[in-house]
């Protein structure tokens, strides 16, 4: 089975303003994928409606061949879906070890994993006894990115995790997700509202406009071209 994700047709909104129209795409396995756009285009209402925050108008959405547009948010987190909002996504009054313990007591599985992710963020183990709040911003979304990873079997979503992260952190971030996806085999879904970060890691990019998918290409046909430049940086 190669596809992890597929969104097919999606129609989602709040209340009665509709949001996200006909949106379809697919993550396929070992596969990391952007969606890229400005503020308003629907990036995260698209992250909740996956997730189960917010419910399907129309349309299916299918992980690992299984339906879960019908399914809250827990039942799809317990599927294998790690989640990382854009901002928090961490106990700030907690420190580091405590916020991995709550997300290990409530799922068994991750206990395991927490091994893998020892090695490859040292950090939370150096700072175990740290309260989290006090962490610098790159610090605290490593934490936030390990505890999305904790219940990551195939697929981790991510909504904006570069913003308000300085250039060096961003390019340091990139880097270490390309180590997460490569050695843990995960899947990656990104949104992004600076192209920057998914220009070297994605294998796919979307472009998202007013709640509809308008382009899709490989990273050097879309973001590396000056249309796009100009139309998004301003440059």
């Amino acid at each position: 089975m190669n596809e992890v994700l597929e969104v097919r047709n999606l129609r989602s909104g709040y209340g009665q303003v509709l949001i996200l129209n006909d949106v379809s795409f697919l993550v396929r396995n070992n596969e990391v994928v952007g969606i890229i756009g400005p503020n308003g285009a629907g990036k995260t209402t698209l992250l909740k409606t996956i997730l189960g925050y917010l419910k399907p108008w129309s349309g299916e959405i299918v992980y690992l061949s299984k339906r879960i547009d019908g399914l809250n948010t827990e039942k799809i987190v317990s599927l294998g879906i790690g989640y990382v909002p854009e901002r928090g996504g961490i106990l700030r009054t907690l420190t580091v070890k405590e916020n991995i313990e709550l997300v290990t007591g409530i799922f068994k599985e991750s206990s395991e994993k927490l091994r893998e992710l020892r090695k490859l963020f040292p950090i939370i183990t150096e700072r175990a006894s740290q309260v989290a709040g006090t962490l610098s911003g790159g610090e605290q979304k490593i934490l936030s990115i390990v505890l999305g990873l904790l219940t990551a079997k195939k697929l981790l979503i991510m909504d904006e995790p570069s913003a308000g992260l300085a250039p060096v952190v961003r390019k340091k971030l990139s880097d270490l997700l390309k180590t997460v996806a490569t050695e843990l085999e995960l899947s990656l879904l990104i949104t992004e509202q600076d192209p920057s970060l998914v220009a070297d890691l994605a294998d796919i990019v979307y472009v998202m406009e007013r709640g509809h998918l308008v382009r899709s290409g490989k990273p050097e046909e879309l973001i590396r071209v000056e249309v796009l430049r100009e139309y998004y940086l301003g440059f």
